[in-house]
């Protein structure tokens, strides 16, 4: 292999590898994101005002 060989597989694997950590930062930004938006939602479900008790029998929940 020639020199411009060498060098063009270094540069080649250097891309492949700049862009494998730019696809592993937005997985962590994306599992980031979601780990937010579940703790929202626990907040939201423990904050919600419990069902009032009906003569019917039938209750609506908010815990399904």
């Amino acid at each position: 292999m020639d020199t411009t060989a060498i060098a063009g597989s270094a540069l080649l694997m250097k891309s492949n590898q700049t862009q494998q950590v730019m696809s592993i930062s937005i997985m962590k930004q994306a599992a980031n994101q979601q780990n937010l938006m579940a703790n929202l939602l626990a907040q939201n479900a423990s904050q919600a005002p419990r069902p009032a008790v009906q003569n019917s029998g039938f209750t609506f929940s908010t815990f399904a």
